[in-house]
């Protein structure tokens, strides 16, 4: 089995989250999710290691927003960190 470089691991990491934003842009069409924008950060942070830009794309709000929204998360007390890449994650 042939080891991965980081370049390699890193390009495999952004096609998985591709896939995954598509996944969940047809389960909420299917399901017509009707949360709030709080829960639907919340949901994408428990999917993964994401940065305030991908958020907010894929929930098409501004990155401010997303800052915002990632504020009320930590207030109710859901310990949210920044990685070394700039990426949030859920802790």
């Amino acid at each position: 089995m042939k080891e991965l470089t980081k370049v390699e691991l890193v390009e495999m990491i952004e096609e998985m989250e591709e896939v995954l934003m598509c996944l969940e842009e047809r389960l909420c069409k299917t399901k017509k999710i009707t949360t709030g924008r709080k829960e639907q950060v919340l949901a994408i942070l428990q999917a993964g290691p994401i940065t305030v830009g991908g958020i907010a794309t894929r929930l098409g709000i501004s990155a401010r927003n997303v800052s915002s929204q990632l504020t009320y998360l930590r207030k109710d007390g859901y310990d949210i960190a920044t990685t070394s890449t700039g990426k949030k994650i859920l802790l």
